[in-house]
Formats: structure tokens, sequence, C-alpha cells
């Protein structure tokens, strides 16, 4: 694939050398899939807290009585956040961690504003910029306030949902806008394994809205509308295939490294009306592609790779947590643990 050649130009930044062995060592404190199966098969909530107490997650358990397990968590991704605006000495690429928030405040704020609800809950506050300034520029209509790359797809999206009434079709308008804005500043960085990545973010951001479409019978017609550019797949071929029985979608993607996605993913869907395989899969890949940044010896990849996976951890982490709290078995768990490893 492409992007295995990542390393041959962007594995080698000494500027990032302190960095780098600052992460290296954070690595190893990641949770495994072990290590989650075994926090998964605690008897409840409290056993299951007890469990996190020898990792980076016990040092926000004094909190929990008064923030609560999601607070912990929102702590540790505070912390992340604030550990790689220390690390960077290209702030305008990293900055993607933070924006990825931005944009959905922005579509929260956007929902907000046509719905006339208060969505305040669904803010996140480690974005870069505060939320406060996308919901004023909202409910006032004074959009030139807002910061020059949210204007366009804020004004985009903002009319779509005010004409139909339907939020999905502002959130496609920002997920364009964000992947676009993301492979633009990858490419002017010159990462290969930067660009790749984003590429790759899109891809499976089109292969879900793929495969909901097809379980939801939304037309072929306006399926363009909703699919995103920029990607390794080519559009055509998920245009092509998109009203096709699953073998033969699987048939035309044999030879994709996709295809275990669309291939599990796909029986979950029409076997059970489930999306639990189809998720653990796009989170399979993704962190299959973010494991090849152990290959390089420096970089800001290195940074951006390991922040990636921490996420992935603590969304993984508010998974089980939530369970627990719900006395949901474990064996429910397990099959949408991503693997981890």
């Amino acid at each position: 694939m492409k992007y295995l050649q990542a390393h041959r130009v962007s594995s080698h930044d000494e500027r990032y050398a302190y960095a780098c062995g600052r992460i290296r060592a954070l690595e190893m404190r990641l949770l495994g899939r072990q290590r989650l199966e075994r926090i998964a098969e605690a008897r409840d909530l409290d056993e299951a807290l007890r469990l996190l107490s020898d990792t980076d997650y016990g040092v926000h358990l004094d909190e929990m009585e008064e923030i609560g397990y999601v607070g912990c968590l929102h702590n540790e991704t505070r912390r992340v956040l604030a550990l790689v605006d220390a690390l960077t000495l290209d702030p305008d690429v990293s900055d993607i961690l933070r924006l990825k928030y931005d944009f959905q405040n922005l579509k929260v704020a956007i929902r907000e504003k046509v719905s006339g609800r208060d969505l305040a809950h669904l803010y996140y506050d480690y974005s870069r910029y505060s939320p406060d300034i996308l919901t004023a520029a909202l409910k006032t209509e004074a959009l030139e306030a807002l910061p020059d790359i949210f204007f366009e797809p804020a004004s985009e999206a903002l009319d779509k949902v005010s004409k139909s009434r339907d939020p999905s079709e502002g959130d496609t308008v920002i997920d364009r806008a964000m992947f676009h804005l993301f492979l633009e500043r990858a490419r002017s960085y010159g990462s290969l394994y930067l660009e790749a990545l984003i590429r790759t973010w899109i891809d499976l951001a089109n292969i879900r809205t793929f495969m909901r479409g097809r379980y939801l019978g939304i037309e072929s017609r306006n399926l363009p509308e909703l699919l995103i550019s920029g990607g390794f797949v080519k559009l055509t071929d998920l245009r092509e295939t998109y009203s096709l029985p699953l073998d033969e979608v699987r048939q035309r993607f044999e030879f994709s490294p996709y295809k275990p996605i669309i291939e599990i993913g796909g029986e979950g869907i029409e076997r059970g009306g489930t999306f639990v395989d189809l998720e653990r899969e796009i989170d399979n890949y993704l962190i299959s592609f973010l494991h090849l940044a152990r290959y390089f010896t420096f970089g800001l990849e290195i940074i951006i790779a390991y922040a990636l996976l921490k996420e992935n951890e603590i969304r993984m982490l508010r998974l089980i947590l939530a369970a627990k709290e719900r006395a949901i078995a474990p064996e429910a768990l397990k099959g949408r643990l991503a693997s981890v490893e």
C-alpha cells in the first residue's frame, strides 16, 4: 500500500528526538486489549475503576466523586492534548487534533440553532476555539465573526439544514470541509504518512456512509452528496456498487485493504441489522494504520499517532464504563472492542 512508503520521507525529523522519547515511554502505558477485556469483565463499575488505579487514569480517580467517570475521561483527553501542544514544533499540523472537536462543535451549534434546543452538554471544551465563539456567531447570524476556516462550511451547512430540517445534511458539509482542511495541512507539511492518514480517514467515513446508506435505503442518486473526495477509494467505485448485492460488492473490493470491513461489517448488517461489526472493523483498520508510526525514528507523526491511539482508548473505556454502570453483560461488550494491540 502507498502509505507504507511514508517512513522514507517523514520519520527522521531530529527536532522531535526528545518529544518522541517521551511518547515512546507513554506508548508502553497504553491499555492493550487484554487489559480492556479484564475491565469489561469486572463485576461492576467500582471494580472496573479499581482496575484503572495503576494506569494513567489513576491520577483522575480522586475527582470521581465530584465529576464522575465521564469527567475523568475528559480530563485525560485534556491532558493528552496539552502534552501534544507542549511537544509540537508544527502547531499548524498538530492542531488537527483539537480542530476535530471544533468541527464537531460546529455541527452541534447548527443543530442547536435550527432546533431551538439547548445542546450545551454536547460541546467539547478542549477544541482549539471556545464553543462560545461558534454559538454566539450562529445565534446572531453574524457568521463573519467566525474563524475563517469555519465561515464557508457554517454558511453552507446552515443554509442546507434550514431548508431541509435534516441535520445530517449539515454534518456532511462540515465533515467535507474538515477533511479537506486536514488534507491540505498534511500535504503542506510534506508527510506522506499524515497525508495517507487523512485519506484513510476519508475512506473510512465514506465506507460507513456507503454501508449505512444501503441499510437505510437512501436512494443511489443521493449518495454523491454524502461522499467526500480525497480518499484512496474512487467515489465511482462506491457509486457503481451501491445497489449491488453484498457478494458483488465484496468481489469489487477483492484486492482492497478495506475488504474485511465491507465483508465482516456487511454481514453483520445483513444478518442482524447491527453496525457493531462494521464499527469495530473500522476501528481495527485505523488502529493498525496508526501503529505504523512505531517504525518511525523521529517525527511529528509519532506524536499524532499516539494521541489518536489514546483517543481510541478513552472511547473504548467510556463504552466499557457506561456498560458497567448499566449492568450490561461483558459478552455484549467484547464484540465491540477493537483490537488495540
